[in-house]
């Protein structure tokens, strides 16, 4: 029975994803973005000398995974946070009263639509280069292990925005959130004249996220392990704590 209930209320979410023009707009957006940029970057690598020792068009491509995780994390807080704005929250809650099923099917369908969505547009910029700049090749075993880092980098990006929505049930303040925690801080913090500053850093979403996409980021202690996990963490994190505001108080507040 719980199942049953689970598949629907996802294909209702999925349904509300796309049945909204912001939807339609988001993905057409960060389509232009990272697609755009990876065929800049293809005509620029086309006019280099060559590709330095084991550079690939992956490598040339990898910015275009900045501009896919922030505007999938803004899709996500978006679309999490919509029926809060306009009070359509209600109906929602009474087409689906069991709240865990609700939180379930949101968080799931949101993460799901939009990380499929940026590792497409990635895999198309990564592509882009290749086809414009052949001598850098792109490699498959290396495409596999960067498509999985962005699998973790995407997805807890869209698992964080959804659950900092519906924490604060607000899409501005989610958003300011969601950018401190994945850009502004780890900067910040890293470039601190402390000696607990890079560690600090190092334990943000933001300084796992640059990490896993480009092997570096602010200073720290940040191993591939340990950036997966603390991306995974501030997930989770995030949605416990939205999951916990949408099971125990009312949704009007």
């Amino acid at each position: 029975m719980s199942a049953t209930v689970l598949a629907r209320a996802s294909r209702a979410e999925w349904s509300r994803i796309w049945s909204v023009r912001s939807s339609w707009a988001f993905a057409g957006l960060i389509g232009l973005a990272v697609v755009g940029l990876g065929v800049l970057a293809g005509i620029d690598a086309s006019d280099s000398p060559g590709p330095g020792a084991g550079e690939s068009a992956w490598d040339v491509a990898a910015f275009t995974a900045m501009f896919a995780l922030f505007g999938t994390v803004a899709w996500a807080v978006v679309t999490g946070t919509a029926d809060h704005g306009t009070g359509a929250i209600v109906p929602t809650l009474q087409w689906t009263p069991r709240r865990g099923i609700l939180l379930a099917a949101r968080a799931g369908v949101i993460a799901l639509t939009t990380t499929v969505t940026g590792l497409v547009l990635v895999i198309v910029a990564s592509t882009a280069v290749w086809v414009l700049a052949p001598d850098f090749g792109l490699p498959l075993d290396e495409g596999l292990h960067r498509v999985g880092d962005l699998v973790v980098v995407i997805g807890c990006g869209a698992l964080l925005g959804i659950g900092l929505g519906l924490a604060t049930r607000s899409t501005a303040a989610a958003l300011v959130l969601a950018i401190a925690l994945l850009l502004v801080l780890p900067l910040i913090v890293g470039g601190l004249p402390f000696d607990w500053a890079p560690t600090v850093s190092s334990r943000l979403p933001g300084s796992g996220a640059l990490f896993l996409i480009f092997g570096n980021g602010p200073p720290g202690d940040l191993t591939p392990t340990s950036a997966r996990l603390t991306l995974l963490a501030w997930a989770v994190a995030a949605v416990a704590a939205g999951g916990w505001r949408l099971l125990r108080s009312d949704a009007g507040h």
